[in-house]
């Protein structure tokens, strides 16, 4: 798997996701309600996940 953080264009901002192995499009990083992460918003959940899990 890769992630892909799109750094131009109207998507500027927003991660990607893609499985080189089946090469699939480039999925959208989707929070638990479906909206599309920006890398500051992955950022953040990671970091809560991160701090959850150390508790």
């Amino acid at each position: 798997m890769t992630g892909w953080l799109i750094v131009v264009g109207p998507r500027r901002g927003e991660l990607r996701d893609r499985d080189c192995a089946v090469n699939p499009p480039f999925e959208p990083y989707v929070d638990a309600h479906g909206n599309r992460h920006t890398f500051r918003s992955w950022y953040v959940e990671w970091l809560e996940q991160r701090e959850r899990a150390a508790r």
